[in-house]
């Protein structure tokens, strides 16, 4: 793995870096500023003063001593040489100089110096010792060297907190995704840092999602080819109990019953492995009628006691090419919707242009209920939030509501479907109605679907 310091300390380097950087360019600067003010500053004060004796000494107002220094007042003397250049107490370093401003450093001072010509051949130098204004400079360049380094220090702890920030989330759900799932990650991550963790984390996620994934197909498959030879024994004994002369009318209704219970059970372990692969399976010829009164066989005693009434006005011969076991699937969850939430009502079936329409004329669903009905357990938080009291039979029921339309709808999601639902509640025609359109599903006109797509 690289190894290049974690996510946070780069963070904290590179924020305190670019202070770092800033603060040291402005530090020079107003050194540099400061250093060059003063400079600016000795010079006009020695350039005034230079014309302003050089106007007393040629008016004759002010006299300048022939030999030695005169001193002009804290720390500015002045000379004048001669043509015959007899005085030798001007500075050596003053000598030889042209005309003009002139900066020296003799031994541990600091001088500022004008030479200007006179009258009749004389020179004057003029000199300005400015060593004490370069201490106060250093001093300056001290003090602002000292609030940089103070600046860069308080910008390193502002750093740390602006990294912790930053990178805190990503922490927290690098712990997060730790603790859901253990272990050692399948692929190789090559960043030793908070990021390199995190997507640790994520694979460790996803390696876990996987096998879940695998583990559910696996047991969908294993419980539908389990399941299948017990129930295709009780079918098959069922029809031949059917066949029986001796059998009773009431004995022929409830292993009619049972067949067509068998033959629901089937259809929904069918269609849980067609969800659990994630795979539609392949399209053949459905009669939408015939596949309703399937759907409807299998939940008709319990709509007769709800007081829920069927009318189908599907057409005869109405057949489309669609996945037979999710229409099923679909149908029988809006039934028993409809048993639950609408009964005592009618259930009217038709179709429509592409699709089908099933409506209700029941009490209707709620406009704040409406966006949330397709949501699993949907109708047991909306009691349990709203407080009411369950008997011992809803409780008993409560772990399997609110999953019909759920289901419905993810299986015409997997098949590209659409299903939306419409209600009145308060008004003369009440109910809900479900619209189901088949997308691109293939209509096939003049046929009915063949006995052996009739069969579940």
């Amino acid at each position: 793995m690289k190894n290049g310091g974690t996510l946070t300390q780069r963070v904290v380097w590179a924020l305190t870096g670019t202070v770092s950087i800033f603060v040291s360019v402005l530090v020079v600067l107003a050194y540099l500023t400061f250093d060059q003010m003063e400079d600016d500053l000795v010079n006009d004060i020695l350039i005034t003063e230079t014309d302003r004796l050089i106007q007393r000494v040629e008016s004759g107002e002010e006299t300048l001593p022939i030999h030695g220094a005169h001193e002009l007042g804290g720390t500015m003397r002045a000379w004048v040489q001669t043509p015959d250049g007899a005085d030798t107490a001007i500075p050596k370093e003053l000598l030889g100089l042209n005309d003009g401003l002139h900066l020296l450093e003799p031994g541990t001072e600091t001088w500022h110096v004008v030479v200007a010509d006179m009258s009749k051949g004389r020179r004057m130098y003029v000199v300005y010792d400015a060593t004490d204004n370069e201490d106060r400079v250093f001093d300056f360049g001290l003090i602002v060297l000292g609030l940089g380094v103070i600046c860069i220090v308080a910008a390193y702890g502002v750093a740390r907190k602006v990294a912790y920030l930053a990178v805190g989330p990503m922490l927290a759900l690098t712990d997060r995704l730790a603790t859901w799932a253990p272990g050692a990650p399948d692929l190789a991550v090559e960043r030793n840092d908070e990021a390199g963790r995190l997507v640790e984390a994520f694979n460790r996620v996803q390696n876990q999602v996987d096998r879940s994934l695998a583990r559910e197909r696996e047991f969908a498959a294993n419980l539908s080819h389990e399941v299948r030879t017990p129930l295709a024994a009780i079918r098959s004994d069922g029809e031949l109990m059917l066949l029986a002369p001796d059998a009773t009318p009431g004995q022929r209704t409830r292993l009619a019953r049972i067949v067509q219970n068998v033959d629901s059970v089937a259809a929904a372990l069918e269609s849980a492995r067609a969800m659990a692969r994630d795979e539609p399976r392949t399209p053949e010829p459905v009669d939408l009628a015939e596949c309703l009164a399937v759907a409807w066989q299998g939940l008709e005693a319990n709509a007769q006691q709800a007081g829920l009434a069927l009318e189908d006005h599907i057409a005869g011969g109405t057949v489309r090419l669609l996945d037979r076991y999710a229409l099923l699937t679909v149908l029988r969850n809006l039934v028993r919707n409809a048993i639950e939430h609408a009964a005592p009502a009618v259930l009217s079936v038709r179709a429509v242009d592409g699709g089908l329409e099933i409506r209700d004329n029941g009490k209707g669903i709620r406009p704040e209920d409406l966006p949330f009905v397709f949501d699993r357990y949907y109708s047991v938080r909306r009691r349990d939030t709203q407080g009411h009291a369950a008997d011992e039979g809803e409780a008993a029921e409560a772990p399997d509501r609110g999953l019909g339309l759920a289901i419905a709808k993810r299986v015409c999601d997997m098949q590209g479907w659409t299903l939306s639902v419409e209600s009145w509640v308060d008004v003369p025609q009440h109910g809900t109605c479900f619209t189901l359109r088949f997308n691109g599903a293939e209509a096939v006109s003049g046929r009915s679907a063949p006995a052996a797509a009739r069969a579940i």
